[in-house]
């Protein structure tokens, strides 16, 4: 395939022999603001650069604004390639947490706090606070709102030194010329391949989506009128009148009153109608 032949976009199926789908992507922010989107994967976030399917994305750069919103933050980082990027984080909101304690105890209101990249898990000194200027390197998944391109942050590190961050730009500029600038090529036989273990995969979940569809609806509650508080359940095939109470039909018990009252008048008599009461 030469680069002006058209670019072929492989099943989803075939993900899994791609150089750049389970990989944290070192990329700059423009690239990032660059990725195409293809019909049938908005719902998993997979973003193709040229045909190759990225999700997991890196970029390294310094914060430039912060804005905060309900449940969440947003950090604009520069990564000086001309182009900002925002990258999100939830964060805890404070309101509902003293709702949920159902107290007025004092809920302390921090912003999300990252860990410095050159400490271990032993030496873990307190958390550092993300402020304007400082230098992070980021790991998320690219996500869309209104339209932008965003990184919802996985993990988040502060970036300890400016040698450091060369060194990303380096990795940046490889990963580019190495795997993102010529497409990603799979031979027939690969394709068929997967192809054939999708098939024979594919029975075995439909299956199990079969079973749990069995099991939710054997599990879900027959509404039906009684007096024990799990209901009537009718008798499986055979679907329940809804003028029957307990498989008896509303006029077969109208005559049963009827004729109860009619014994009744019976042994009272055509007296007064105190008479029964003895008065």
């Amino acid at each position: 395939m030469t680069t002006a032949d058209p670019l072929i976009y492989y099943p989803q199926y075939c993900f899994h022999l791609s150089p750049t789908i389970n990989k944290w992507c070192p990329l700059r922010a423009s690239d990032i603001a660059g990725l195409g989107s293809r019909p049938g994967f908005e719902d998993i976030d997979v973003f193709f650069y040229l045909n190759h399917p990225i999700q997991w994305v890196r970029i390294m750069g310094v914060v430039v604004a912060i804005d905060h919103y309900y449940g969440h933050r947003v950090y604009t980082v520069d990564d000086s390639t001309g182009q900002c990027i925002e990258c999100t984080l939830a964060v805890p909101n404070a309101n509902n947490e003293k709702i949920n304690h159902g107290d007025s105890r004092q809920v302390q209101t921090t912003k999300p706090s990252i860990v410095p990249a050159n400490t271990t898990a032993s030496t873990v000194p307190p958390p550092l606070d993300i402020d304007v200027g400082m230098v992070l390197d980021v790991k998320g998944s690219v996500k869309v709102f209104r339209g932008q391109r965003q990184i919802k942050i996985q993990k988040v590190t502060q970036v300890p030194s400016t040698n450091q961050e060369v060194g990303f730009w380096d990795k940046a500029r490889d990963f580019r010329r190495d795997v993102l600038s010529q497409p990603w090529i799979l031979k027939d036989k690969e394709v068929r391949r997967c192809r054939k273990l999708q098939q024979v995969e594919a029975p075995g979940l439909e299956e199990k989506r079969a079973k749990k569809r069995r099991r939710e609806h054997a599990e879900r509650p027959v509404e039906g009128r009684g007096c024990g508080s799990e209901g009537i359940h009718a008798p499986e095939g055979r679907p329940r009148s809804q003028n029957s109470i307990g498989g008896t039909s509303v006029k077969a018990m109208r005559a049963q009153r009827t004729a109860k009252t009619e014994v009744l008048k019976s042994r009272v008599g055509v007296g007064d109608k105190y008479d029964a009461l003895g008065l």
